[in-house]
């Protein structure tokens, strides 16, 4: 088995954690991430390589993946072959073991969560009348506003982290162990660059000078990890931050696309509308509605 490569997940406008409500891409490379992942299967079949091994997984299912666990979906022929005009589809909830603050998981009472996230290291398959208590909830969140799907995650987490030895199995074998710590280090200065310089002007050529690139080696390796070629993603993280922007009263449309990177107004209202399916300014408006009433 080849080597997983490491992924870099981009985090969702005004939101601690990502959740991704969609058909599964099947299409991805083998990969692992500092995210641990819920996975909620709703609807088809897909085959999975998950750990040191194989899975199918099918309607109901439901996974969690600990912190830079090795994983990717792939596609179930058989399913395929049956249902030619559907695609699996489910939830997946992604997030690091501090979204909810640096140190909330050390506190006393979040000690049994913190038990369960290091259980998931080694992948965990939930099992039985936990399962179905869990997916009754996970079938809400995307349809409640943002307040409320963090504590509903919150309200998951500690189910799971409830449930007895009989609601779970593990789904590697109990010697498994993946060493990430020296794979990767290319896209770290990557990720640690675009963090730093967002607000300015940055280049392909840039980054790809951080990673020791071609320019066109750089798009291919960039792509692989992120599923989004380099403009997207930094355009995601220069919206995302001029959000916080708008959230300020005195702050203008003006000012938070400068602020966040972009020199163009045309261009980051353009930008900001494929991305927030809103402009810049109905954003503001509805941020301060309380102010506008």
């Amino acid at each position: 088995m080849s080597i997983p490569s490491y992924r870099l997940i981009n985090p969702q406008v005004n939101r601690s954690f990502v959740l991704k409500w969609e058909p599964f891409d099947l299409t991805t490379r083998w990969h692992y991430h500092p995210e641990l992942e819920l996975i909620y299967f709703i609807k088809g079949k897909t085959n999975g390589v998950i750990g040191d091994g194989y899975r199918e997984f099918e309607e109901g299912d439901l996974v969690l993946l600990g912190a830079n666990f090795p994983h990717v979906l792939q596609e179930n022929k058989e399913f395929s072959v049956s249902n030619p005009n559907e695609n699996p589809f489910g939830l997946i909830l992604q997030f690091t073991e501090g979204f909810a603050g640096q140190h909330f998981f050390d506190l006393p009472e979040m000690e049994h969560i913190k038990k369960m996230f290091s259980r998931a290291h080694r992948g965990l398959y939930f099992k039985g009348a936990l399962k179905a208590k869990v997916c009754e909830k996970l079938k809400n969140i995307p349809h409640i506003k943002d307040p409320a799907k963090l504590l509903l995650l919150l309200d998951i987490l500690n189910d799971l982290a409830e449930g007895d030895e009989n609601q779970y199995e593990y789904l590697t074998n109990q010697d498994y162990y993946f060493n990430y710590s020296n794979d990767e280090e290319r896209m770290w200065r990557v990720h640690d660059f675009i963090y730093k310089h967002f607000t300015e002007k940055i280049t392909v050529a840039d980054v790809a000078s951080v990673a020791n690139m071609t320019e066109t080696s750089f798009c291919r390796y960039f792509k692989a990890r992120t599923l989004k070629n380099f403009t997207q993603f930094l355009n995601e993280i220069r919206v995302s931050y001029s959000c916080r922007m708008l959230k300020k009263k005195n702050n203008s449309v003006s000012m938070a696309a400068t602020a966040s990177g972009f020199n163009n107004i045309p261009y980051y209202c353009r930008t900001f509308k494929k991305i927030m399916k809103m402009s810049p300014y109905d954003y503001k408006k509805q941020s301060h509605q309380k102010e506008y009433a």
